[in-house]
C-alpha cells in the first residue's frame, strides 16, 4: 500500500511521469516541454516591471518570447509541496556547503542557457525525444552524459560529493548519524542540520518571495491577457483555453510532482546508472571513501532504479506516441533537424542538471520540496536566458549553418516507406522494452534482493537493509575535518544562521 506519510519505491515515479506525458501528448500531440514556459513567464514578469516603471525599452527576455503561463510547471510545485505537507517534512531543514550553493546557481545559469541552444531540456529530450524516435534526443544523449560524468567528478574534487543525493529524508540522515558504518555519509546533513534554521536565511526568504511573485504575476495576468487564435502571446491563459484544459495541465503536473516527489526522480542520473553501478559494484569502498558518496545513492546506483523508472516512462509514451502515429495519422513529435549548438546544449545541461542535483522538471519538484540547492538555482534559470535572448538571431543561425543531419526520426533512416517506417518504429519499441528488462534484472542481481521487496520498498529503506547485512557493512567515516559539512563550509550564501 502507497503511504502519504513516507516514500514510494523508486519505479512508481515511471508510472507517473508516464501517465502525465500520455496526458500531454492526448491534448496537444507531443510530451511536455517546460524550459520555453519558464522564459515566457519570465518575460510576463519583465513587461510588468516595464509597465509598472514605464520603460518601453526594456525588452531583455521579451526580445525573443511573448509573455505566457505554463501550468504546468505550476502544477509540479503544488504537487511536491502537497507531498512536503503529507509527510510533514520540508526540505528546507538541510544545510548545503556553501560551494554547492554557489555550483547550483552557476548549473542553474549554464542549464538554462542550454536549453535554448539544445531547444529543449532533458524533458524534452529523454523523456519526450526518445520516445518519440529523435534523431536529435539519441545524439544529445551521447553528450550530455560525459558531461555529467565530468561535473559529478568535479563534485568528488570539491569535497561535496556528500550532497548528491536522490532525495534527502531527515529521518535516513538521522539513522546514518547515529549507526554510523556504511550509511555515515548519510548522516552527515543531519549533523551539518544542527545549526541551521531556514526561516532565517535571508537569501533563502528573499528568493521565495520573489519566486512568488514572479509565479503570481504569471497567473494573474492569464486573467487578464488573452489572444483571439491562442497562437501568439500568452496561448495558455484563462481568456485563451478556458477553465477545462487549465485544470487539465495543472492535473499534469500535479502528478508528475507527485510521483518524482514521492522517489526522487530525475533525468540526470538515469542514464549515467548502469556506468556508475558497474563502479559501485567493483570498487564500492572508492566511491565512499574517495568520493564520499552516501550509501543511500551508492544503493539507488546499484538497484538500477532511476534508469528502470526512466525507461517505464519512455515505454509508455512510445505506445501512446506509436498509437497516435499508426491509428489517428499524428505526426511524430520532436521532429528537429540535429546541429552541433545542439550538442553544446547538451554539454552545458549536462554541467547543469548534476550541479543543481537535478534536471529541470526536478528542480521544479525540489522547488516545491523546499531545497536550498533548487531555491537558489531559480534565479541562475531565468538569468541564464539572456546570453540567448538578447543575441537570439546570432544563435538561430548558427543552429541552421551546423546541421549534422536532416534525418529528424529513426523511422526516417531507412526511407519513408509506411511498412518499413512502422517495422522500424516496432523494432525501436522492442529495444526500449529490452533495456527495460535488463535494468530489472541487473538491479536484482546487484542488491541480491526480490522482485516483490524492490518493488515494494522505497530506496532509502533498501539501503538501510542492505548495508546492515554483516557481507556489507563497515566501519564509519569520522565526522571530523574536510570534507564534513559540519566542520568545513556548511553554512549557506548570504550569512544564513549557524
Amino acid at each position: 500500500m502507497l503511504s502519504l506519510r513516507r516514500q514510494w519505491p523508486f519505479w512508481i515515479s515511471g508510472i507517473f511521469v508516464g501517465t502525465a506525458e500520455i496526458m500531454n501528448y492526448v491534448a496537444l500531440g507531443r510530451p511536455i516541454g517546460l524550459t520555453t514556459g519558464l522564459v515566457e513567464m519570465t518575460s510576463a514578469a519583465e513587461r510588468t516591471v516595464a509597465n509598472t516603471l514605464g520603460v518601453d525599452g526594456m525588452h531583455w527576455w521579451s526580445k525573443a518570447y511573448d509573455p505566457n503561463v505554463h501550468w504546468i510547471i505550476i502544477g509540479v510545485l503544488i504537487g511536491a509541496w502537497l507531498v512536503a505537507r503529507a509527510e510533514r517534512e520540508s526540505r528546507g531543514w538541510v544545510k548545503f556547503p556553501r560551494r554547492e550553493l554557489m555550483l547550483a546557481f552557476v548549473g542553474g545559469f549554464v542549464f538554462s542557457f542550454g536549453t535554448r541552444l539544445a531547444h529543449g531540456c532533458t524533458t524534452h529530450h529523454f523523456l519526450g525525444g526518445i520516445a518519440s524516435m529523435s534523431t536529435a534526443s539519441l545524439l544529445y544523449l551521447t553528450v550530455i552524459m560525459p558531461s555529467g560524468f565530468a561535473t559529478f567528478y568535479l563534485m568528488a574534487k570539491l569535497k561535496i560529493g556528500h550532497v548528491f543525493k536522490g532525495q534527502e529524508n531527515r529521518a535516513t540522515a538521522e539513522y546514518g548519524a547515529k549507526h554510523g558504518g556504511k550509511m555515515s555519509i548519510d548522516g552527515w546533513a543531519s549533523e551539518a542540520a544542527k545549526d541551521y534554521a531556514p526561516n532565517r536565511d535571508w537569501l533563502r526568504i528573499s528568493i521565495l518571495v520573489f519566486m512568488a511573485l514572479f509565479f503570481m504575476n504569471a497567473i494573474l495576468g492569464s486573467f487578464m491577457y488573452g489572444t483571439e487564435d491562442g497562437l501568439f502571446g500568452w496561448a495558455y491563459s484563462l481568456k485563451t483555453i478556458g477553465w477545462g484544459l487549465i485544470i487539465w495541465f495543472l492535473l499534469i503536473g500535479l502528478i508528475a510532482g507527485v510521483g518524482m516527489a514521492k522517489t526522487g526522480f530525475g533525468t540526470e542520473c538515469a542514464f549515467m546508472t548502469p556506468e556508475i553501478s558497474m563502479g559501485v559494484n567493483r570498487d564500492e569502498n572508492f566511491f565512499e571513501k574517495q568520493w564520499h558518496i552516501p550509501a543511500s545513492t551508492r544503493f539507488l546506483f546499484r538497484s538500477m532504479s532511476p534508469f528502470t523508472a526512466m525507461f517505464i516512462n519512455i515505454f509508455m509514451l512510445w505506445v501512446a506516441i506509436m498509437i497516435g502515429w499508426q491509428f489517428f495519422d499524428i505526426k511524430l513529435p520532436l521532429g528537429m533537424n540535429p546541429n552541433w549548438i545542439l550538442l553544446l546544449g547538451a554539454a552545458c545541461q549536462g554541467f547543469g542538471s548534476v550541479a543543481m542535483i537535478g534536471c529541470e522538471i526536478r528542480t521544479y519538484m525540489r522547488l516545491g520540496l523546499g531545497y536550498m540547492t533548487a531555491v537558489v538555482a531559480f534565479p541562475g534559470f531565468l538569468l541564464g536566458y539572456l546570453p540567448y535572448t538578447l543575441y537570439q538571431d546570432f544563435w538561430e543561425d548558427l543552429i541552421h549553418e551546423t546541421t549534422i543531419t536532416k534525418v529528424k526520426h529513426v523511422t526516417d533512416i531507412f526511407g519513408y516507406d509506411p511498412t518499413i517506417q512502422l517495422l522500424t518504429g516496432l523494432a525501436y519499441g522492442i529495444l526500449i522494452a529490452g533495456l527495460l528488462y535488463w535494468s530489472i534484472q541487473r538491479g536484482l542481481k546487484l542488491t541480491g534482493f526480490s522482485f516483490r521487496k524492490m518493488a515494494t520498498t522505497n530506496n532509502d529503506d533498501l539501503a538501510i537493509e542492505y548495508f546492515s547485512r554483516p557481507e556489507n557493512s563497515g566501519p564509519a567515516i569520522a565526522l571530523q575535518g574536510e570534507p564534513n559539512p559540519a566542520k568545513s563550509d556548511a553554512a549557506t550564501i548570504g550569512g544564513a544562521t549557524s
